[in-house]
């Protein structure tokens, strides 16, 4: 068990209505482990130094709609590189990766 974090995309946002707006799953945090980055085919980051950069003006908030700051993800996610457990380095295979000592996974993970 986890607790997923996304932003959104208002790219396609509709003024009136306000469909259209995406979910971007940033990672999963568990218990005992590293923060676990989606990478998301690298569409809008390629590494985390990337990720913060991309995140200065976008809204952070997990799957219980908690919002945290840019700075608060940023804290947590270097505490959580202190855990033992890398999902990358356990679960070796072509979607799971390791950036700058960051764990990431291309596939799709709840």
């Amino acid at each position: 068990m986890g607790t997923n974090y996304y932003t959104k995309d208002k790219t396609n946002e509709c003024e009136c209505c306000g469909r259209g707006v995406e979910n971007i799953h940033l990672g999963k945090s568990s218990a005992g482990w590293n923060f676990s980055f989606q990478y998301n085919d690298g569409k809008y980051y390629k590494n985390f130094e990337e990720m913060k950069r991309w995140l200065k003006d976008k809204v952070i908030e997990d799957e219980y709609g908690h919002i945290i700051t840019l700075d608060e993800f940023i804290a947590f996610i270097n505490i959580k590189q202190k855990e033992n457990r890398n999902h990358a380095n356990v679960y070796k295979d072509d979607r799971n990766f390791v950036i700058d000592g960051y764990s990431f996974t291309n596939c799709e993970f709840c």
